[in-house]
């Protein structure tokens, strides 16, 4: 019997995915306000601005549970929209951090998971964009050696 099929789990698959979230973006066609809000509200201060994202951000520091000598960084920020959003609901998208996007993208395939796009940069790492069955954005983040 192949391993977790008693519990529908693949506990050797599951190491090779997920191992933590990589950051939060939000969205706002006035980033400044929604950056001021979050400082005055709920005390997020930004630590700069991001000309290529076209965002501010703020990012959060963690140590590896197992490995403590792994420093981990959330990234936290919001971005500009392409479009007015008055009335709609706002929209973000969850980006998570992968050990090996080759793998994990081939697992993704093989579950008929259309891929929407795949990029590299070579100062933060690999990337792709996916949705989940209820359409909600979802960003995997392959960092590079540097981060």
């Amino acid at each position: 019997m192949p391993a977790g099929s008693e519990t529908g789990r693949d506990t050797e698959w599951e190491e090779l995915m997920i191992d933590g979230i990589g950051g939060v973006f939000l969205f706002s066609n006035d980033t400044k306000r929604l950056a001021a809000w979050y400082r005055d509200c709920l005390g997020i201060v930004a630590a700069g601005e991001d000309s290529e994202c076209n965002s501010i951000y703020a990012t959060f520091d963690s140590r590896d549970i197992e490995n403590p000598e792994i420093k981990r960084t959330l990234a936290w920020a919001i971005m500009a929209t392409d479009q007015d959003i008055k009335d709609k609901p706002r929209t973000g998208q969850i980006n998570y951090r992968v050990k090996s996007m080759k793998e994990v993208l081939n697992h993704l395939k093989s579950k008929g998971v259309a891929i929407e796009k795949t990029a590299e940069y070579p100062d933060y790492g690999n990337f792709a964009w996916l949705e989940d069955p209820d359409g909600n954005k979802i960003e995997l983040w392959e960092p590079s050696e540097n981060i």
